[in-house]
């Protein structure tokens, strides 16, 4: 990434959002960098969606269009083809980002040329119970990926290049088409992952992902992806998927002890932590804290599949609007 201020592209994809669109409006402008493009692709709504995307175009640097489409797969397609930044993220109405994302992820690129793909740390809002489930991820590897399905769409920004003849979804797996697409974006590229939360994603009452018939489809469209990209029988994959299943364990719970011990430590500095600490901007804003380290570690142990931490907003009243409250959390593996 050679341009100092390079244009961030946002596809957002929506069909009666308004409910969630405006929260994600309000941390679009929240941003502290603000070289940015926001695409919109709607369904033809119904609801208000369509007021707060024209209201919201009269002052920002936008693209939208609202027709009837089939599919959210072919709204996101459209929206890649319309986007025109050295930087792409696809962020659906659905879900959030954190005022210091783009500026993260731009300097990232900006210090690191030769990167493709910037790949973040994100939390998932179950929006039925209010529980917040946080996603740290181990450094980068395509097989990995391939194995356990682990990246978030809406902390993934992509740079143009690696972009380029990968703008269409394939339809053949609506429920799994964010999958495939990683896949294919990532194969043979070189991808960071940076210790900072980059995204909230929303787990709403009614997505289509979320439906009790979509668990079946999703493993079945899963594996015919994986199948596309690494050999998926013998010995050496059995072996592989299991060691995935027991290092993703350990790590997920070591780096969060990690996150507690930087938040405690936060809690004592004036000046907060160093440019350089991971989670920086996170911690900035957040606190968290579990029962005890100790008890992170036991869970460790064979059988413990949860371990639970509790993040609160070290203001008053965050940033994330009525939708994203701070609350007790629960981080599952």
């Amino acid at each position: 990434m050679t341009k100092e201020r390079p244009l961030v592209s946002i596809v957002t994809p929506t069909f009666n959002s308004e409910a969630y669109l405006g929260d994600l409006l309000e941390l679009v402008d929240a941003q502290t960098y603000d070289k940015i493009e926001h695409v919109f692709v709607d369904g033809a709504s119904t609801d208000g969606t369509v007021d707060l995307i024209r209201q919201y175009a009269e002052n920002h640097l936008t693209k939208w269009v609202s027709e009837p489409d089939e599919s959210n797969v072919e709204a996101t397609t459209k929206g890649l083809y319309m986007a025109t930044g050295d930087i792409v993220v696809v962020v659906p109405s659905d879900d959030l980002i954190f005022p210091w994302t783009i500026k993260t992820v731009v300097d990232h690129f900006r210090a690191h040329p030769d990167t493709d793909v910037v790949h973040g740390d994100s939390v998932a809002l179950d929006m039925r119970t209010g529980s917040w489930h946080l996603r740290v991820h181990k450094r980068f590897t395509f097989g990995y990926l391939a194995r356990t399905q682990c990246l978030v769409p809406a902390a993934m920004y992509i740079r143009r290049d690696a972009l380029s003849g990968n703008e269409e979804l394939d339809t053949s797996f609506p429920h799994a088409c964010d999958y495939d697409w990683i896949m294919r974006i990532t194969r043979d590229r070189k991808v960071a992952n940076i210790k900072e939360f980059l995204a909230i994603f929303r787990k709403r009452p009614g997505a289509v992902n979320l439906r009790e018939d979509a668990g079946e489809q999703i493993i079945r469209e899963t594996a015919l992806i994986r199948a596309q990209h690494i050999k998926t029988s013998g010995l050496a994959h059995w072996v592989m998927v299991r060691w995935d299943r027991i290092y993703g364990a350990f790590h997920r719970r070591l780096q969060l002890v990690r996150l507690v011990r930087l938040s405690r430590r936060a809690e004592t500095l004036t000046n907060g932590l160093n440019a350089n600490a991971p989670w920086r901007n996170f911690l900035g804003a957040y606190s968290t804290s579990s029962t005890s380290t100790w008890n992170l570690l036991r869970s460790c142990w064979p059988g413990r599949s949860k371990y639970y931490v509790d993040v609160w907003s070290r203001e008053p009243a965050d940033s994330l609007g009525a939708a994203a409250r701070s609350r007790d959390s629960e981080a599952v593996s």
